[in-house]
């Protein structure tokens, strides 16, 4: 299992990383161009090699069965009384320690080479791609007591530049602070309140007073202290693809961005799915192991290239039931995580149907 299992995945990983190099290299030029490519084609590699390692998983097995039948194994072990469900324990077993080691993979190496891929084909050579969907420079936030924040880049503990409305009921825009800078200056006291720093400030308030429209002040500071309940914890959210960051880090941004009133809905769709694809791993492998043993007749054996097609074959049908229940997640009509367990049923119900014919 381990042989095929590597040689497989090597194999398509190579196929992939060669064809997008010939699909893209006349493109690329200028100094330093090679080691450039060479970065970047290290980071695909890890990132290709985790998204393709439950495809390898189940070419492999439909390899291992399809030598035990062709060799005389499998016809020798069952003669001994070997039912074909025992077959299944060491390919679960191995599908397992796998999907640990995806999880880890996945975790430490994967969600940093795939921002740093992408952070080289912007900079490096000028493929933009969803760069700037999701590396918005400014985001709006929901404080507490009628405020909204809109923010600039986060730079050295602050964010530039900085607008503060102040809505006042039933719907009423009472205040507004425009700033280059807002920094925090720390949080204490009961209630907590956080100690606030607005530079090059301009703040402008609306009173319903001096007329039929009102009356507008403004004035103009330098320096603009100010105390709000928010604390720089509550105003920070993270930029970038909701599959490049940590899973810690993305429960923590699906926790911001509900209280702040942002669009938390594609982080809970990765993070569930982050956690159920080590695990739809094992039931993936048994569904080909299920299927290959299904397959195999007495006297007319599955080929070798038989066996790749029923892999390959496999893994587009749960390809697609993922795909498809992804888009159904994010698009709000499934729950994030009935989405994310969809590919997993779909597997187990195959192995458990063929399992049971064979």
């Amino acid at each position: 299992m381990l042989r095929k299992f590597l040689a497989t995945l090597g194999g398509v990983v190579l196929v992939y990383l060669t064809i997008d190099f010939a699909d893209r290299a006349h493109t690329d030029t200028g100094r330093a161009w090679g080691w450039a490519a060479l970065e970047l084609y290290a980071n695909k590699a890890a990132v290709v090699a985790y998204q393709l390692a439950p495809v390898a998983l189940i070419i492999a097995v439909c390899l291992v069965v399809t030598l035990l039948s062709r060799r005389g194994e499998l016809n020798a072990l069952f003669a001994l009384g070997v039912r074909p469900a025992r077959l299944a324990l060491p390919i679960a077993a191995f599908s397992a320690v796998l999907g640990l080691a995806l999880f880890w993979l996945g975790e430490g190496v994967v969600v940093g080479a795939d921002a740093r891929a992408e952070e080289i084909q912007v900079k490096r050579f000028n493929r933009w791609g969803d760069w700037a969907t999701y590396h918005a420079g400014s985001y709006w936030v929901r404080g507490k007591d009628g405020r909204i924040y809109h923010l600039g880049p986060e730079r050295d503990g602050g964010w530039e530049p900085a607008t503060v409305l102040e809505i006042a009921p039933p719907f009423r825009l009472s205040r507004r602070i425009d700033a280059r800078r807002i920094e925090p200056r720390g949080c204490g006291g009961e209630p907590r309140v956080c100690h606030w720093r607005l530079r090059d400030a301009v703040e402008t308030r609306y009173e319903l007073y001096g007329g039929p429209g009102g009356t507008i002040t403004e004035r103009r500071l330098a320096v603009l202290d100010e105390r709000f309940p928010e604390s720089p914890a509550d105003l920070q959210l993270r930029s970038g693809r909701p599959r490049q960051l940590p899973l810690r880090q993305l429960r923590e941004q699906v926790r911001r961005r509900e209280n702040a009133g942002q669009r938390a809905r594609e982080y809970e769709v990765a993070l569930a799915e982050r956690v159920a694809a080590p695990v739809h791993v094992v039931p993936g492998a048994l569904a080909a192991l299920a299927l290959t043993l299904l397959l195999q007749r007495p006297r007319r054996r599955m080929p070798v290239a038989g066996a790749v097609a029923l892999g390959m074959g496999l893994s587009m049908v749960l390809w697609a039931a993922s795909v498809i229940a992804h888009a159904i997640s994010v698009a709000g009509g499934l729950d994030p995580w009935i989405g994310a367990a969809i590919p997993g049923l779909v597997s187990a119900l195959i192995a458990a149907a063929a399992l049971y014919r064979a």
